[in-house]
């Protein structure tokens, strides 16, 4: 299992971006569970005591031509993703622009383009709150 020093050392260059975020979550989070669901793009799930999954807490998929972390909240009428995506945004200095969809279907999750990341602890905050919240 790869060390949290490790992982944050890979986090460092673009091209391993993606597959430090894959480490963090299967192994320094317990009980994460990743399903493949299309090519490119992956979920994670909590495994509950009884063995039986959650819904998603995160998705790690190419988002308009990039790679991107999609982090799923609360849902969809509570809009707490918009909220969270407020908090991203300030931290990482940039706005992720959402379209229309993304407004009204998508305002349970919040997008992370990873090539804007500089540093994975940026991230753990988010991450770790929503896999928190995921029962």
């Amino acid at each position: 299992m790869p060390s949290s020093k490790n992982i944050n050392k890979a986090f460092e260059k673009v091209e391993l971006k993606g597959l430090a975020l894959d480490a963090y979550l299967t192994n320094q989070l317990p009980g994460v569970r990743k399903v493949a669901e299309e090519e490119f793009t992956y979920g994670y799930k909590k495994v509950r005591a009884d063995g039986s999954f959650t819904n998603k807490f995160a998705t790690l998929m190419i988002l308009r031509g990039f790679p991107a972390l999609v982090l799923h909240i609360g849902k969809r009428t509570d809009k707490e993703g918009l909220r969270m995506q407020e908090d991203v945004d300030r931290i990482l200095n940039r706005a992720y622009e959402r379209n229309a969809n993304q407004m009204e279907e998508k305002a349970h999750e919040v997008f992370i383009r990873l090539d804007w990341v500089n540093n994975l602890n940026d991230l753990k905050p988010f991450i770790d709150k929503v896999y928190e919240k995921r029962d």
